[in-house]
């Protein structure tokens, strides 16, 4: 599994989070994402906080090779898919302290 993921920014995560929990795999994510919203924001980065500050974060998300530069919510992306035969984006937060895994999971 540690061949399929590469570690992004903490200020990436929260992007990507959104990508999880309001996107599509196969349609994109929700043009919502593009809008600041206080509030989902705001919860994203509750759950985000929980792992804890020195927390650090991986991806199957294939824009994750672009670095700093890597943008979760272009509406074509490739993965390195972890769970077979679906398409599977996770966010994976682990601190010395916690872990936490944020996955979705569509069919083809």
């Amino acid at each position: 599994m540690r061949d399929s993921l590469l570690e992004i920014f903490p200020t990436q995560a929260l992007e990507l989070a959104g990508l999880i929990s309001v996107g599509s795999l196969l349609y994109g994510p929700h043009p919502s994402l593009r809008v600041p919203n206080a509030e989902r924001d705001a919860c994203l980065r509750e759950v985000l906080g929980a792992v804890g500050d020195s927390a650090r974060f991986f991806t199957n998300h294939g824009h994750a090779e672009d670095g700093a530069e890597a943008d979760f919510l272009a509406s074509s992306f490739h993965a390195n898919v972890l769970a077979g035969p679906t398409i599977d984006i996770c966010l994976i937060g682990v601190s010395d302290e916690n872990v936490l895994v944020l996955w979705r999971f569509e069919d083809d």
